[in-house]
C-alpha cells in the first residue's frame, strides 16, 4: 500500500468497527493514510444511533478533528421485517454513560455528497473503507456520475463467497441488510474492489480468553469502552469461544496485506436479488465468462493481526 492513501471510511459502529477504526486511527498516526471522512450508515443500528457512536469513539481518543457525515437511515427497499440488532438497540452495546457525545460536531452534508465532494477533490486518490450496508457508496454512485471515476479502491467487510451466512443460512449481515446497495456497487464501479468476506473471518482463530485477558488488560479508555462494549454483546452468545473483529481485519489487510493476508483469490461477483432462500448471498462467475471484478481475501494471518491489534492499543498510551 502506498503511503499517505487518502481514506473515506462508511461504517455501522458496532465494536468491530470501532476496532477497525483505531486501527485506520494509527495508521494516519504513523504516516500511512489520511482519513478524510467517516461517514455514518445504519446497519448495527439506528443512524443517529450510529453516530453516537463514532462521536463517542473519537472523543475517547482525542480525535474529533476527522469530519462526521451522516449517511442513510434505511436500505434502498424498505425490509419486510425489523433488523436484528446483534449488538444492542444502539450499536454499542446498550451500556449506561455518565455524558452524551456532542452530537454538534457532525457535519450538516449528507454522506453521499460528502463522498462525491472529497472525490471530486482528489480524483482518483481516495480509497474506500466500507465496513457496513453499502447504502451510502450505491446512493453516491447513483446520484454522481463522476465519483465512479474518482475512487481509487474500494475494501469492503461483507458477502460470503461460499454462501455461509451468519444472519440468514446464506447471506452476511452487511449485504443482507441492503442487497441492492451491494449489487449496486458491484455492478458500477470501475476500480479494484477487496473484499473480507464472512469464510474468511471464520477461518481466523483468537480465542475471547485472550481477547479479555491481553488485549483487555491494555489500560487506555479506549480499551475500557470497547472491552465493556465487546462484554455485554459477547455475554449473549454463549456458544463461541472465538473473538470476530470482522472490520478490524479488512481495516488490517488494508494497511498491511503482505503481513495480513494469506490466501486471496480474483472473481466475477454479483448479489442474488430475488431468491426466496438466497436473497443477498454472493454469486461467483465459476464458468469465468466474465472479468474479474473483485479480489476475494480468504484467509488472513491471526497471529500477525493480535500483534498488529495489541500494538495499536498500546500505542494509543504514547504521545
Amino acid at each position: 500500500m502506498s503511503s499517505k492513501t487518502r481514506v473515506i471510511v462508511d461504517l455501522d459502529a458496532g465494536s468491530d468497527d470501532a476496532h477497525a477504526l483505531c486501527i485506520l486511527l494509527h495508521a494516519e498516526k504513523i504516516g500511512k493514510i489520511i482519513i478524510e471522512a467517516i461517514c455514518c450508515s445504519m446497519g448495527n443500528s439506528s443512524v443517529d444511533h450510529i453516530c453516537k457512536n463514532v462521536v463517542r469513539i473519537l472523543e475517547t481518543v482525542k480525535r474529533t478533528d476527522i469530519p462526521i457525515y451522516k449517511g442513510c437511515s434505511g436500505p434502498i427497499l424498505p425490509m419486510e421485517s425489523p433488523i436484528p440488532k446483534f449488538y444492542g438497540d444502539d450499536g454499542f452495546g446498550d451500556l449506561i454513560y455518565d455524558e452524551e457525545p456532542d452530537l454538534s460536531i457532525i457535519k450538516k452534508t449528507p454522506s453521499a455528497i460528502a463522498m462525491s465532494e472529497i472525490g471530486e477533490k482528489y480524483p482518483g486518490e481516495v480509497t474506500l473503507v466500507c465496513l457496513g450496508p453499502l447504502t451510502n457508496v450505491a446512493l453516491a454512485l447513483r446520484l454522481f456520475d463522476n465519483f465512479k471515476k474518482n475512487i481509487k479502491e474500494i475494501h469492503l467487510m461483507g458477502g460470503n463467497y461460499t454462501a455461509v451466512g451468519n444472519i440468514t443460512c446464506t447471506a452476511e449481515y452487511n449485504f443482507y441488510i441492503d442487497p441492492e446497495a451491494a449489487y449496486a456497487v458491484l455492478e458500477s464501479v470501475i476500480c479494484p474492489v477487496y473484499m473480507c468476506t464472512w469464510e474468511s473471518c471464520l477461518k481466523t482463530n483468537i480465542s475471547l480468553n485472550w481477547r479479555w485477558n491481553k488485549l483487555g488488560k491494555v489500560q487506555h479508555p479506549i480499551v475500557k469502552l470497547i472491552t465493556n462494549v465487546e462484554k455485554s454483546i459477547y455475554s449473549k452468545e454463549s456458544k463461541t469461544s472465538k473473538w470476530l473483529p470482522c472490520d478490524a481485519f479488512l481495516a488490517a489487510a488494508l494497511i498491511y496485506p503482505e503481513k495480513l493476508i494469506k490466501k486471496k483469490s480474483q472473481h466475477r461477483a454479483s448479489v442474488e436479488l430475488h431468491g426466496s432462500q438466497t436473497r443477498a448471498q454472493i454469486v461467483l462467475d465459476h464458468l469465468k465468462i466474465k472479468e474479474p471484478n473483485v479480489t476475494v481475501i480468504e484467509k488472513v494471518d491471526s497471529d500477525f493481526f493480535k500483534d498488529l491489534i495489541l500494538e495499536v492499543y498500546e500505542s494509543f498510551n504514547k504521545t
